[in-house]
């Protein structure tokens, strides 16, 4: 558990949360390894969990109209996807892929509505977060395009 604990606390999304509400979430959280090139969820599944990146590297892509990969993203230990599985099981928007060995911390939506329903106040800051994650997202996107 200790383990899990370190692991949120250097992840972007759970960083600044306060002790107890990290002691709180490490149990519904569960450690997976993947090999390079697997593929994590490809665009157009349902989206069932968060994946929080405790070690390797991944790229988010879509396919173009010719079935290339057009690359949307590379992520890397701290960094997190599919956050909106948390939120609403819709599709998902993109593909993921490993680029080395990487570990992941897995939080499904079942989870994340249990603490809503047994600790709303945690659940509320692991909201906050997201949202202010996906404004910086949505800043950031808005700035490249302009």
């Amino acid at each position: 558990m200790e383990e899990i604990k370190r692991a949120l606390k250097e992840n972007k999304l759970f960083k600044d949360l306060p002790e107890d509400a990290l002691d709180y979430i490490a149990p519904y959280i569960n450690l997976r390894e993947f090999k390079k090139g697997r593929i994590i969820f490809f665009e157009g599944d349902r989206g069932k969990m968060l994946y929080l990146i405790k070690k390797g590297r991944v790229v988010v892509f879509k396919k173009d109209d010719k079935g290339d990969d057009k690359i949307l993203a590379y992520l890397k230990r701290g960094d997190f996807i599919g956050e909106m599985a948390l939120i609403e099981e819709n599709l998902r928007s993109a593909s993921c892929r490993t680029e080395e060995d990487t570990e992941l911390l897995l939080f499904t939506k079942r989870a994340f509505d249990e603490i809503v329903e047994k600790s709303p106040g945690i659940a509320c800051l692991i909201l906050k977060e997201i949202a202010k994650t996906l404004s910086e997202r949505l800043r950031e996107t808005s700035t490249k395009i302009l």
